[in-house]
This record gives structure tokens, C-alpha cells and sequence, in this order.
């Protein structure tokens, strides 16, 4: 008879832990969840990209031989610091040099058109002088940068 008392309690207190564990609310209970997906890490933003969009005017010239490299670090500022940007070249020379140089354009890695300023009036309408310059127009604010390395600081 002892063996049966046991067992009749061992079965007794197990509907009773059994009934507490099925019937007490799930947040008291620990639960790990296997199948979370991880947040993805946050991008810092700098303050100043509000969702404008960034136009950039780069000159080029006859003989600038800097011009690929400088236009492809402005592309990778811009990328960098999150600006939606879009690029237009202008090429200020008039035909005699576009056509001398127009083979040394066609091997530029530019991902931009580039225009024509033959008679200087646009480069002059910007106040460039030297080559090669970005004029950079930010919510009518115009920066004039001549080395990508400045663009960073002068969008502040």
C-alpha cells in the first residue's frame, strides 16, 4: 500500500505543477525566441543630408589630367557621406582643342555627360578659373571646391 500512496501523490502533485505551468500567463515564464531576426546596425547619417538632392557641376579643360581622378573622388565623397547627388560635366575649351582632345575624353571614366562650354560663359557665370572645379549646389547654397578632399568640410 505504501508503493500506491507514493505513486497516487507523485501523480497528484504532477497535475497540480502541470496545471500551473499550462495556465500561468506566458510572461512570467522565461522564453527565448530562436527564430528572432537581428536588427540591421544602424548607418550614422550626417546631420546635414535632409533628403535634397545635391547637384554638382564639374569643370574640366583641355589637358587636365587630374580631372578623371578628382571626379571619381567626388562621386566617392558624395556616396560616402549619403547625398543623393547627380553630376553634369562641362568641358570649357572651344573646338579646335575638344576635337585634339576629344580621344583623351572618350577614355575618361566618367559615369556624368559632359557638356560643351566653348565660349566660357558658363565656367565665367561660375566664377571658375582653374581646372579641375566642382560647383556644388545644396538647397541654393553654392560651394566651389577644386579637390574632392574639401567637399566634406565645406557641406557642413
Amino acid at each position: 500500500m505504501g508503493l500506491a500512496m507514493r505513486r497516487g501523490q507523485f501523480l497528484i502533485v504532477f497535475f497540480v505543477f502541470s496545471f500551473i505551468y499550462f495556465f500561468t500567463p506566458s510572461e512570467s515564464l522565461p522564453q527565448i525566441d530562436f527564430f528572432k531576426t537581428q536588427p540591421e546596425p544602424r548607418v550614422p547619417r550626417p546631420a546635414n543630408v535632409n533628403g535634397s538632392k545635391v547637384k554638382v557641376i564639374f569643370f574640366l579643360a583641355p589637358g587636365c589630367h587630374s580631372c578623371p581622378e578628382e571626379a571619381a573622388k567626388i562621386e566617392r565623397e558624395l556616396t560616402t557621406a549619403g547625398w543623393n547627388y547627380q553630376i553634369e560635366g562641362i568641358f570649357v575649351g572651344d573646338l579646335l582643342q575638344v576635337g585634339k582632345y576629344l580621344a583623351e575624353l572618350r577614355t575618361y571614366p566618367f559615369s556624368f555627360e559632359v557638356g560643351l562650354d566653348m565660349d566660357g560663359k558658363v565656367a565665367k557665370q561660375y566664377g571658375v578659373n582653374t581646372f579641375p572645379t566642382a560647383v556644388v549646389e545644396v538647397d541654393g547654397k553654392r560651394v566651389v571646391v577644386t579637390r574632392a578632399s574639401e567637399l566634406s568640410e565645406k557641406l557642413r
